[in-house]
Formats: C-alpha cells, structure tokens, sequence
C-alpha cells in the first residue's frame, strides 16, 4: 500500500476547510493537489476525526498485511503440492495423512485435503500398492 504525503490531520483539516465555505480551488492551491483528491478524501474521510481516519487507515493496512500474508501462504501451499503430486507415491501420502492425524490430532478431511489426496483414495484398500 502507498504512503500517502499527507498526514491525517492535513487530510482532516482540509475536508473541515471545504466544510466551513473555503473554496476547493484555494484548499488544493495550498495543499498542492487535485481536487479530485479532496473529493477522494471528502467520501473516504467525511465525518471522522483525525483519531479514527487514523484508526482506520491503521485498519486498511493490517488488511492490506493480511492479504498479502495470505496470497503468500496460499502461493506455498499450491507449490508444496505440487511437490507432493510428482514425487510421492500414493502409499507415501497415505503415511503423510497418518503423521498429521496422530501428531496435530486434525481430521482425515483437512490431512487429505492438505497433501493433495482425495478421501476414497486415502480409504481403498492396500492391495497392489504403488
């Protein structure tokens, strides 16, 4: 997420200018900006103190952490896979499902799901093994 160069409180007093009859044209003058950006700012801001524009603007970039975090974690979890496809055989992720069940006690269907392994396979029988 891009920084902004102004502060909360630039962006605050500037909407509070606009609010009490200051022309657009002289608040953009002075801050050096477009008035398409004031009005940005009137709709993302209108109504906030400069405490909670702060809040919020806190807000956006843990969301903004959290998804990156989360396209990262979930580009990891496609390449492991992928490693699990092409070089294990079915017996092996059989074990793999067994290990994740018995040491972090989670369920057939998220261990499955996690190496890349349908149920019914992970159930059908051993008989001529892989």
């Amino acid at each position: 997420m891009r920084k902004s160069r102004y502060t909360e409180e630039q962006i605050t007093s500037a909407i509070k200018a606009s609010e009490n009859g200051t022309s657009v044209k002289d608040i953009c003058d002075t801050l050096k900006i477009s008035a398409a950006t004031l009005y940005s700012w009137k709709k993302k801001y209108a109504g906030l103190s400069s405490e909670n524009g702060r809040k919020m603007k806190d807000l956006e970039e843990k969301l903004h952490n959290i998804e990156r975090e989360l396209r990262a974690l979930s580009s990891d979890k496609e390449m492991l896979q992928s490693v699990l496809k092409h070089f294990f055989t079915t017996k092996d992720k059989r074990q793999a499902v067994n290990f994740l069940q018995n040491i972090y006690q989670i369920g057939t269907r998220r261990s499955c799901r996690l190496l890349d392994i349908s149920r019914s396979v992970y159930h059908y029988p051993n008989n001529g093994e892989n």
